[in-house]
């Protein structure tokens, strides 16, 4: 993301609710999940509305 500098993934399979995205922080162990076990269109609508956001913003959205 441009604005906050925050590097987001996302994966899933189509049609399946099984989608995930998370911040990529560059250590396995501590991943900050921004949607899980959520829908295709859910987690492409949070993408939409990241760019707009701050880095403390998007932390903050995070589970943990």
């Amino acid at each position: 993301m441009r604005l906050s500098g925050v590097t987001v993934a996302w994966r899933g399979t189509p049609n399946l609710d099984d989608w995930v995205a998370y911040i990529v922080n560059g250590t396995r162990s501590k991943k900050l999940i921004l949607a899980d076990h959520a829908s295709e269109r859910k987690v492409k609508t949070l993408l939409s509305r990241l760019p707009s956001l701050s880095r403390k913003e998007v932390e903050k959205l995070a589970k943990g």
